[in-house]
């Protein structure tokens, strides 16, 4: 029997990211945007702040007031003797001006108005003194018991000009939307979500909730890759468990394309007499890119097109299958939606040694990040017996890689660690 071609991961990665459709756009509410993908960068549409604003609470006032010290019997504002001969001089407040409403006319020599946090700063004032470095000899009157070092004001666009660089493409997150509302923006463009067809295959396997024989298992592999399509910004639907016949698979694989940008199946895609995925796709007209890669778990995997639409057959042993979709398929749906994401990656150091027998292919094991007792950032590996231990990855946060050739590395080693959690 033909045995399979490896292809390395990176180079696997390379061909399920080229060619592919440009993504269109839709306008969606900003209310509508959480977890979208914007579809072009957004420049700003205000200045940020739109005008001078106070940064605190406290006194606005000129700060040339404050540098002219009153000679002996000089007058109080409002004509009023009494200023001490050197004293820090003493400022009427002229009004009271409170965040959303209008500023006052400019100040008059000696005067400074109270002033809240985000308010409008008045003409002519340069500085705010804070509530708490001020005191009231008299109703009306105040005088500053130490000065500021800064000015406590912060300018138009200070933060933003309008016309500059907003937010480029990216997945909108809640921040994200804070941001583009502060801005004015009320509807935005963002890319069409993929739509993501998943397909269990396998006699052995049952719905969740239903009976459970003594030679069948619950199908984890459908929830799973349906659940991962979402967290991935795509419309996703589970079609369900095909059994391993031929022209069962044939037909699914055909109704499953007539309606989806992207196929991906579980299981049945290896060499054994029941893997009969491949050729379901092949009778779809789907073109096999590549069948087999050098990577543990996940060496059966298969990635074909057809016109611009990708299937993806995924080794069914469910550690397999989630490694597989966060490798492989995810990167290729958020290039879908014109993103260029890099996959995050955490330097830690090793918490534990590892090794292996078998160096023949790139691995990827469950891991999980901590903290050292020096502070630093730490990743240890967790107990992990094959690819069809799921549980591993309700404690796992991240995936450990190491390299074709390498058996072996140490405790306290620098490594790579991909997040595969929020």
């Amino acid at each position: 029997m033909e045995s399979l071609r490896l292809v390395h991961p990176d180079e696997a990665m390379r061909l399920v990211l080229e060619n592919l459709p440009a993504p269109t756009a839709e306008r969606v509410p900003l209310a509508a945007a959480l977890g979208r993908a914007l579809a072009e960068d957004l420049p700003a549409l205000v200045d940020q702040p739109p005008f001078d604003k106070s940064a605190m609470d406290g006194f606005a006032y000129r700060a040339a007031d404050l540098a002219a010290r009153p000679g002996a019997g000089a007058a109080l504002p409002g004509g009023a003797a009494g200023q001490p001969e050197g004293a820090a001089p003493v400022f009427r407040v002229a009004a009271v001006v409170a965040a959303g409403s209008s500023p006052p006319g400019a100040l008059g020599r000696l005067e400074c108005v109270r002033i809240m946090t985000g308010a409008p700063i008045p003409g002519g004032a340069d500085r705010v003194q804070r509530f708490e470095w001020a005191e009231e000899p008299e109703p009306g009157l105040v005088r500053f018991t130490k000065q500021e070092q800064v000015s406590n004001i912060i300018l138009r666009g200070e933060n933003q000009k309008v016309g500059a660089p907003l937010l480029d493409r990216r997945f909108l997150c809640a921040q994200d939307l804070g941001v583009l509302a502060s801005s004015g923006y009320a509807e935005i463009p963002v890319a069409r979500r993929p739509r993501v067809a998943v397909i269990s295959t396998g006699d052995e396997l049952a719905a969740p909730g239903g009976p459970l024989g003594e030679d069948r298992i619950y199908d984890s592999n459908g929830a799973q890759l349906t659940a991962q399509a979402l967290a991935a910004g795509c419309e996703a639907r589970f079609l369900g468990i095909v059994r391993d016949e031929p022209g069962r698979l044939e037909a699914a694989v055909a109704a499953a394309l007539e309606d989806c940008d992207v196929l991906v199946l579980s299981g049945g895609v290896s060499m054994g007499d029941f893997d009969h995925v491949p050729r379901a796709l092949a009778a779809a007209g789907v073109r096999t890119v590549y069948h087999g890669l050098a990577v543990k778990p996940g060496k059966p995997s298969f990635f074909g097109r057809r016109g611009g639409q990708a299937a993806f057959g995924l080794a069914g042993n469910p550690v397999s299958t989630f490694v597989g979709f966060e490798l492989f398929v995810r990167p290729h749906l958020e290039r879908r939606m014109g993103l260029e994401r890099r996959a995050r990656i955490v330097r830690a150091r090793l918490a534990a040694p590892l090794s292996r027998r078998e160096s023949d292919r790139v691995e990827f094991l469950p891991a999980r990040l901590e903290t050292a007792a020096d502070g630093a950032a730490a990743v240890r590996p967790l107990g992990y017996k094959g690819s069809s231990m799921l549980s591993v990855l309700a404690e796992a946060d991240c995936l450990l890689r190491l390299e074709i050739g390498q058996t072996r590395v140490e405790e306290g080693r620098l490594v790579d660690a991909r997040l595969v959690r929020p």
